[in-house]
């Protein structure tokens, strides 16, 4: 039935972690999606286990309980040398490392629709041969010039006369001058308006100045009247004597307080962490979290909902009292702790 939730859970997620066991990590690809393992991610998250107690109407202990036979039918499965088939994503295997391998089942990608290639145009049509003529045949006929008479000096030449244009080429030049004049008339007029916004802003700019000036300067005070300096107010002292005492005034130094950072969980699953360190790359947080394995520290990797972050947790404790006393004991090794409720 678990198995169900996780194949459902896909869609949605970028990874689902199976608490105290490890993590599917999706990733959406050209060609589907692509599901890995990962071992080292074991903090309970609360997503299988919300879905659980959504889908089967359940309280957290007993989907906690759920999750834990889940695990311990995989891990039994592993001890018989057998894989252990996630109905609808893939296969978990255990090499003789004790390292976890895990292989995808091709149904669990989404592919989608292969786009269509865009259909090539269509040939030109082929030129036609191109048609030569066959040059004239030359003419042995004598070619007879006759020369020009002289003009006659009791007639002058006729002077030609312009001829006229068609009535579509006046037309066009009447509306070529036209938009010339318009255009002329709308750069003068924006010409005009530049110059009326400078002229503005530069008296702005000049009044400002003998504003600033005048401040600067104090050129008001010296116009105005002194103001003549008020008669002191003897003050009488009218207390009586009486004897003082003497109270120790000494402040009581305040312990210090840890940062916390709270993000709204079910309360019946509600822990504080002891964070060391923040990291936006997940491989730069798994590296810390071996660092501080091997320092002797039980450290798991902590998500919040609606963060960019993995959170590297080196203790974890029910209550906050518990949580405090722990952060006050390391905090002078470590300033850079802080409390995380999840």
């Amino acid at each position: 039935m678990i198995s169900k939730y996780i194949k459902e859970l896909i869609p949605g997620n970028s990874r689902i972690i199976i608490p105290d066991f490890g993590a599917f990590m999706i990733q959406d690809t050209p060609n589907g999606k692509v599901i890995s393992f990962n071992d080292f991610l074991k903090f309970n998250d609360s997503v299988l286990l919300n879905r659980i107690i959504t889908s089967e109407k359940v309280d957290a202990a007993k989907g906690k309980e759920a999750i834990k036979a889940y695990v311990a039918n995989i891990e039994a499965a592993f001890k018989a040398g057998e894989n252990f088939a996630v109905e609808g994503v893939g296969y978990l295997s255990k090499d003789s490392q004790n390292n976890i391998n895990f292989e995808q089942d091709e149904n669990a990608k989404s592919k989608g629709k292969p786009k269509k290639a865009a259909q090539p145009k269509a040939e030109a049509l082929a030129a036609e041969p191109a048609k030569t003529e066959a040059p004239a045949a030359p003419s042995t006929a004598p070619t007879i010039v006759s020369a020009p008479k002289p003009a006659s000096p009791s007639q002058p030449a006729a002077e030609k006369k312009p001829q006229s244009q068609p009535a579509s080429a006046q037309r066009t030049t009447i509306s070529n001058t036209n938009y010339s004049n318009n255009k002329m008339e709308i750069k003068t007029k924006n010409n005009k308006t530049l110059t009326t916004v400078l002229i503005i802003v530069a008296a702005l700019i000049i009044v400002g100045v003998l504003i600033w000036m005048a401040i600067d300067f104090n050129w008001f005070g010296r116009f105005m009247p002194a103001k003549e300096a008020p008669a002191p107010i003897e003050v009488i002292d009218t207390t009586p004597a009486v004897d003082t005492v003497a109270v120790d005034t000494v402040a009581v130094a305040e312990e210090p307080q840890p940062v916390v950072v709270s993000e709204p969980v079910d309360p019946n699953s509600m822990h504080y962490h002891l964070i060391a360190g923040s990291f936006q790359v997940e491989s730069n947080a798994i590296r810390f979290q071996e660092d501080m394995r091997s320092r002797g520290y039980d450290a798991n990797i902590v998500t919040r909902r609606y963060s960019a972050y993995h959170y590297v947790s080196i203790k974890m404790f029910e209550t906050y009292s518990e949580a405090v006393a722990e952060w006050r004991n390391m905090v002078g090794e470590n300033p850079n702790l802080w409390i995380l409720v999840k």
